[in-house]
């Protein structure tokens, strides 16, 4: 899945607003819980070229 915090956090690293990520579920769904992140799911990839 992975999250994309919703304001800065250090988690082993420092992870500003708008940065996605992915970690193991519990931590993700920690991360989700006391309001650091919400879930964010990766765009589906397209199969038409860059222009």
């Amino acid at each position: 899945m992975g999250v994309k915090f919703l304001k800065p956090c250090q988690q082993g690293t420092l992870y500003n607003k708008d940065e996605v990520a992915g970690f193991d579920k519990e931590t993700e769904a920690r991360l989700i819980k006391q309001g650091f992140a919400e879930a964010h799911k990766a765009p589906a990839k397209s199969e038409a070229p860059a222009a």
